[in-house]
């Protein structure tokens, strides 16, 4: 996208976190191992893990609050294993230090919904230097129906008070996409930032 006025009129910006501003280094596959046999020792079935969310909204179904805050305390343990080896995403780095050289105004609010749990995008946020940029955060941990589902991007249009055109969505996954467009916001690939910020720096 050559033209960077579709920020310009956006009061808020909403980003994901890993694979978006940083790249985190959690091993998925084993986690989702290590959650799929709690759940079945638990429950003596096997969840439908097409991915973490979908086993934790079985959980939510079955107002076993407890147990979610369980996995939710496996989940963060487990990211945060390797957290020091995350890497940042240097043009979006730049971007949200130097937001206005895109046609961002300065009192534009800056925000992040990701699946990753709220410990480790806060301290993801703190090793690449930017945790003060952010105004509002919304982990895993915050809502009880996840990506695809709107409700974080919800929660963030109610948080500030917005109207839906007032907003954008910036992620590196089919997921993220369905997301803006269930919550009916702009929504883009995180690539079209990224090549925004190359020709701009370059």
């Amino acid at each position: 996208m050559d033209d960077i006025n579709f920020l310009k009129n956006k009061k808020v910006i909403v980003f994901d976190l890993d694979g978006t501003i940083v790249n985190l280094t959690a091993d998925w596959p084993t986690l989702k191992n290590i959650l799929k046999k709690r759940y079945i020792e638990l429950y003596g079935d096997s969840c439908e893990f097409w991915s973490i969310s979908g086993c934790l909204s079985e959980i939510v179904n079955k107002n076993d609050e407890q147990e979610l805050l369980n996995f939710f305390d496996i989940i963060r343990t487990y990211e945060m294993k390797h957290i020091q080896d995350t890497t940042p995403i240097e043009e979006i780095i730049y971007f949200i230090k130097h937001k206005e050289q895109f046609g961002v105004k300065g009192e534009t609010k800056l925000a992040i919904l990701s699946l990753n749990t709220r410990r480790t995008i806060k301290k993801s946020l703190e090793l690449v230097g930017i945790e003060d940029f952010f105004d509002l955060v919304i982990g895993r941990e915050d809502v009880r129906s996840w990506k695809p589902n709107p409700e974080g991007l919800i929660m963030i249009k109610n948080h500030f008070n917005l109207q839906k055109q007032e907003m954008v969505f910036f992620g590196d996954l089919e997921n993220d996409i369905e997301t803006g467009k269930n919550a009916e916001i702009d929504v883009y690939f995180i690539d079209v930032l990224i090549d925004l910020v190359k020709r701009k720096i370059n």
